[in-house]
């Protein structure tokens, strides 16, 4: 039980990094908040600050949900009475929610996206296509007006998809858990 809480928190304060918000400041002077849509998200980089800073932000933002689970995984062959599949969606969740919610920046993050898909890269590398077309799915209807609807759904998606994936983290010799 130990763990997981461990896993949740460690999880949770790696998604509170906001590397949009980091970058912003420190390359334009400014919070990507108070710019663009508002959003603490890679779109609004691009928007705001330039392709350059959205890049850095974007693979940050992956790095998030990829470091999230390893941390997980570690933490689960440490701990050998909790499963490290159930280590590594808890951490999945945690790490989204503490992106959508952190704690540093007054509880107002991204979307969430970037970070699940970095879980999803780790946990299935077969599910990021399900997401790839997610996000696609939002930027069309984002064109078109529907970006709360789609902004509160395509949160809940990433979300969901982790927590409900299954799926295998291979090692080359051997399985290391089954998701």
């Amino acid at each position: 039980m130990l763990a997981v809480i461990i896993v949740a928190v460690i999880a949770y304060l790696i998604g509170s990094v906001n590397f949009s918000v980091i970058i912003s400041k420190k390359i334009a002077g400014f919070d990507v908040r108070q710019k663009g849509s508002g959003n603490a998200g890679t779109t609004n980089m691009l928007r705001s600050v330039g392709k350059g800073a959205a890049g850095i932000t974007l693979v940050c933002d992956i790095l998030k949900g990829v470091v999230a689970v390893l941390v997980a995984f570690v933490i689960s062959l440490i701990s050998k009475n909790i499963s490290g599949a159930l280590l590594v969606q808890i951490a999945g969740v945690a790490v989204v929610l503490g992106h959508t919610f952190p704690v540093f920046f007054e509880f107002k993050g991204g979307k969430g996206v970037a970070t699940a898909l970095g879980v999803l890269i780790c946990i299935n590398w077969q599910i990021r296509f399900t997401l790839f077309s997610i996000c696609n799915n939002y930027n069309c209807c984002n064109t078109y007006g529907f970006s709360r609807f789609m902004h509160c759904s395509n949160s809940l998606s990433c979300t969901y998809t982790i927590w409900s994936s299954k799926g295998f983290l291979y090692n080359k010799r051997r399985k290391l858990f089954n998701i």
